[in-house]
């Protein structure tokens, strides 16, 4: 046959023969759920490190369409496990019906997989067109693509494989140089490896033998690497230290917008942080948007506005009453010539009461602050703003000081955002303060996994992080990844703690995220080799391809 003429050796049969399509189905399906099990808030971590196996098997032999429909389903199922809590806050809280507020979450699930299915189909093509194995190829490509979900085509950098490591701190701390980024490319390379041992035919021996022995040498380098600044960083001298009093509200979404619980849910804030006060905290952080009111730097309000002016004076007064600066989320307004632009802000009031600086948000949440493909949905598009409200973001970064500290606030979701943690550091932040209303999800798995992707930023720049949420989890996140005074979800009251600071900045903060686009940067050249390579008879790799990766091999 032309097949087996071309070749010197016979092809390794596939696992799973080609007819058994519902199998290779089952098992990508089997793939995304054992990967969306390894994130929390089931916190299966150790799944993520065979997740992909199944998926592989799947692909085994298949044509690049196949390879792409699977991985798209391994993807589908992947997001819809760990993304289902999109639903809630537009059903809930916006009014939308069910069926209708799980489109915008079906499309972010679908749009996300996408990414799925590029990376499996370009970490085969270049496998089986340059003949280079796969245990290089997919971590590569895994990278690259989680690389660029951080700004295309909506910016929603959400659960990079990585994460689901966040608790084995004897492992991550090399995320020092590489950011989350290279936790991801390694545990992607476990999978990878493993089905390699598992599936590789016994003439790719040599093949299994470097395979194992790279991902060997590169598992204890990252313990004994992790193992020695853990270590050290407990024996570092600080620089400072700060008291911080975060205070969680603990106010229901279901009454935080509505006019006549203001008096009640402001007045909980003032008892807190009365009550606070008298431990004499250097700073009271309060979450985002705990001033459910329009705070302006200046006393300049609208008629219409005569109650937020009113708090706005109370707010200020409450600071001079504690003594004590408060740090506190707020909307905002800036009135234009033909417009009006709402903002996601946080302020710094000193305690003497005054509006020292504020940060206005710069990555907003999609769907939540504003709504992307905006001329797609239209009408529907417009109701769902008129529930939940659309922002403008911020352009800058702004830096607080507090008693020599520098702190940098990231609200809401910007702490999954790795350059933007880093940039703060870069640019002298000592603390970091991630401030956000995690009310908007329920008791689903978002709050869980938001803490777990923040933990990760205190590991990429040694910096630690206070988190505070309206109805948790709040905790102090320390510059190794350990989380420590975690509250409880729904829960209301004052955790004062002291945070610990050096001055310094890590690998990554000073080279970015040179490694992530070393990896796109390789993907890029490697697809563009592999289409310029003629079709030959493929390596001992697994993966083959059936038709020697032919111009119509998608059909």
């Amino acid at each position: 046959m032309r097949r087996s003429a071309a070749l010197k050796e016979p092809l390794p049969s596939p696992v799973i023969t080609p007819s058994h399509g519902l199998a290779r189905a089952a098992l990508a399906v089997a793939s995304g759920l054992a990967l969306g099990l390894a994130f929390p808030k089931f916190d299966f971590n150790l799944l993520a490190w065979v997740a992909l196996v199944p998926l592989l098997y799947a692909i085994d032999g298949r044509r690049l369409r196949a390879v792409f429909g699977y991985s798209l389903l391994q993807g589908f199922v992947f997001y819809l496990v760990t993304l289902y809590w999109i639903v809630i806050p537009l059903h809930t809280f916006a009014g939308v019906a069910m069926w209708i507020a799980a489109g915008p979450m079906l499309l972010l699930v679908g749009v996300e997989a996408l990414f799925i299915g590029a990376t499996l189909v370009s970490a085969v093509f270049v496998t089986r067109r340059l003949r280079m194995p796969l245990v290089l190829t997919l971590p590569v490509a895994w990278v690259a693509i989680e690389w660029l979900r951080t700004f295309f085509p909506i910016g929603f950098p959400w659960n990079f494989i990585g994460y689901t490591a966040y608790r084995n701190l004897g492992l991550i701390q090399f995320a020092e140089i590489t950011g989350v980024y290279g936790v991801s490319a390694l545990i992607v390379l476990f999978n990878a490896v493993v089905y390699t041992v598992i599936a590789a035919p016994g003439r790719a021996h040599t093949l299994k033998i470097r395979s194992l022995s790279v991902l060997t040498v590169l598992m204890v380098a990252a313990m004994v690497f992790s193992g020695l600044r853990i270590s050290q960083l407990q024996h570092q001298k600080y620089d400072g230290s700060l008291k911080v009093a975060m205070v969680q509200g603990d106010i229901p979404q279901s009454i935080k917008w509505n006019p006549n619980f203001l008096p009640s849910s402001f007045k909980v804030y003032v008892d807190q942080t009365m009550k606070a006060s008298r431990d004499h905290p250097d700073v009271i952080v309060w979450p985002e948007a705990a001033a459910a009111f329009y705070f302006q730097p200046r006393d300049l309000y609208p008629p219409q506005l005569a109650t937020d002016a009113e708090y706005r004076a109370k707010l200020l007064q409450l600071a001079r009453d504690a003594h004590t600066p408060l740090l506190f989320g707020a909307p905002a307004l800036r009135f234009g010539r033909n417009e009006i632009d709402s903002y996601n802000r946080a302020y710094l009031v000193s305690a003497d009461g005054q509006v020292v600086d504020y940060y206005d948000k710069i990555d907003l949440a999609p769907f939540a602050e504003y709504v992307p493909f905006r001329q797609l949905f239209g009408f529907f598009v417009h109701k769902v703003v008129v529930g939940l409200g659309e922002f403008v973001p911020g352009t800058r970064q702004t830096l607080f000081n507090i008693k020599g500290a520098e702190l940098a606030v990231l609200i809401c979701y910007e702490g999954i955002f790795p350059d933007l943690s880093r940039n703060a550091v870069d640019h002298g932040a000592d603390v970091l303060v991630n401030i956000t209303n995690d009310a908007w999800y329920g008791n689903s798995s978002a709050p869980y996994q938001l803490l777990a992707m923040s933990a990760l930023r205190s590991v990429e720049t040694h910096t630690p992080m206070v988190r505070v949420a309206n109805t948790g989890i709040s905790a102090i996140i320390q510059p190794d990844g350990r989380i420590t005074a975690r509250t409880d979800l729904f829960t209301r009251g004052t955790e004062i703690r002291t945070v610990q600071w050096r001055h310094g900045r890590t690998i990554y903060c000073v080279v970015g995220d040179v490694f992530a686009q070393a990896c796109f940067g390789l993907t890029i050249i490697g697809l563009m080799l592999a289409m310029a390579n003629p079709r030959h008879p493929q390596g001992a790799d697994v993966l083959h391809d059936p038709d020697l990766l032919s111009a119509n091999s998608w059909h």
